[in-house]
């Protein structure tokens, strides 16, 4: 079981069956035509209630997933289990807690106009800060995208919450408006990434399933 104020990180890595997809998630994922986030829907799906029928002691089937309004999944039959999924081309990894997570990752290898968009969303003291990064730009762009991506997801709000209200103050330390946030970060093979909550975050586990 997961202990009070421990996040865990499973990197869903094996094949994902199918059959734990509901009539409404299979609709779902037959309407993406790329394969890649086919996989990706899939693996979250999968993952998500696969784990959590371990934590809830709950077969697969009867694990309750529903969508926010601003489209963040919850557990309706489950209490003090949360969950937060992301991925990134071919990686995906969902983050279990007792309390409410916010989740990132990012590959570093992805080909994007870093600059540009850091000169679109962030403020323009992090802005600068990644223009002046020279070799390590993308790194540094990568390590502020997914802190104010988890803090946002972590609310609730996703992007729409506006990328420039959510701040990585400090390597532990966010706030969205005037709200403290606790920040981990995390890495691995190729892969950058940041937890966020609302609460002291005393241990982060990564797993591979």
């Amino acid at each position: 079981m997961l202990t009070k104020n421990e996040i865990r990180i499973w990197r869903m890595r094996k094949s994902a069956d199918i059959s734990y997809l509901t009539e409404s998630e299979m609709s779902f994922y037959e309407k993406y035509s790329s394969p890649d986030s086919k996989a990706a829907y899939l693996k979250g799906r999968f993952g998500v209630r696969s784990f959590a029928s371990l934590y809830a002691s709950l077969a697969p089937s009867d694990v309750k997933i529903e969508i926010s309004k601003s489209g963040k999944p919850f557990f309706t039959n489950i209490e003090d289990l949360h969950f937060n999924i992301s991925h990134s081309g071919s990686e995906v990894a969902i983050a279990f807690s007792t309390k409410p997570v916010g989740f990132d990752m990012e590959l570093l290898d992805r080909k994007r106009d870093f600059r540009a968009i850091a000169n679109r969303f962030f403020t323009n003291q992090e802005s600068n800060e990644v223009k002046s990064a020279e070799e390590y730009g993308n790194e540094l762009f990568v390590r502020i995208w997914t802190s104010k991506e988890a803090i946002l997801k972590l609310s609730g709000e996703g992007l729409a919450g506006g990328l420039n209200r959510a701040m990585a103050l400090r390597e532990r330390e966010g706030r969205l408006a005037d709200q403290q946030i606790h920040l981990s970060r995390l890495a691995w093979e190729g892969v950058i990434g940041c937890v966020a909550s609302f609460d002291p975050i005393l241990e982060v586990k990564i797993e591979v399933h």
